[in-house]
């Protein structure tokens, strides 16, 4: 291949890539969430982005150049063509394959959903440091990138004979396999329940479970020891805001 059409099919590329980078990384932002406090979008596709975006079509130039064995400036255009290609196909390759790890909510009928729970813990084991604001706490873990408090309502506590009612809200923010909740009692009880839910809920999941019994989370999954306090739960759609 000719040095003199490769450096110039390579600049080419490494411009028009760079180029296109921008609103390609701007879009993989905004899917991830990435927060644009302080103009740190506008940082990272300055200083990151578009020089990677650049090398990477500079190189895939050269690469274009000696694929279309461009030894004439008759066959610049071809190598033009080769390179574009490499650099784009790497571009939104790349972009594509970051979006699949994009977390995404479960929706039913286009809505989307949360999960209402309702533990059952004995009288016995309500202590003045329970009754205490955020004496008692309830996450739902389903994934690393998807672990969080659940909205624990105490105006909402009510008593059942010996059973006192710890009502509260998660919302489902991914279409998990695999959901756990984690219930607290101040800094000494922490129990835990999986939960049976299918990655995107059905009409099925609306109705509330029977109340089932959580585990001792400190020990370990072969030697689960089973508790008197229990969990109930259901899938709800949420209602979507007024325009």
């Amino acid at each position: 291949m000719s040095w003199k059409i490769a450096l110039l099919v390579a600049l080419i590329n490494g411009v028009l890539t760079a180029a296109v980078t921008i609103p390609v990384a701007e879009r993989l932002m905004e899917a991830h969430d990435v927060s644009n406090f302080e103009g740190k979008r506008g940082f990272a596709i300055a200083f990151v982005f578009i020089p990677m975006g650049f090398v990477g079509g500079f190189l895939l130039g050269l690469l274009g150049t000696k694929l279309a064995h461009a030894l004439e400036w008759t066959q610049f255009w071809k190598a033009v063509g080769f390179a574009v290609a490499l650099g784009q196909g790497a571009l939104f390759g790349i972009a594509g394959l970051s979006l699949l790890t994009v977390v995404r909510p479960p929706l039913l009928d286009g809505q989307a959903l949360e999960l209402q729970l309702e533990v059952l813990v004995p009288m016995a084991r309500i202590t003045p440091e329970a009754r205490a604001r955020d004496g008692m706490r309830i996450s739902l873990y389903a994934g690393d990138k998807d672990n969080h408090y659940a909205e624990v309502d105490s105006a909402r506590y009510r008593q059942e004979g010996e059973v006192l009612i710890v009502p509260a809200t998660a919302r489902l923010n991914s279409r998990s396999f695999t959901r756990h909740v984690s219930f607290h009692i101040g800094t000494e009880t922490w129990l835990a329940l999986d939960l049976r839910l299918p990655a995107s809920p059905t009409e099925k999941d609306l109705a509330w479970t029977a109340p089932e019994p959580l585990h001792e989370a400190r020990t370990a999954v072969s030697d689960r020891t089973l508790t008197d306090v229990r969990c109930r739960y259901r899938v709800v759609k949420v209602p979507q805001a007024a325009d």
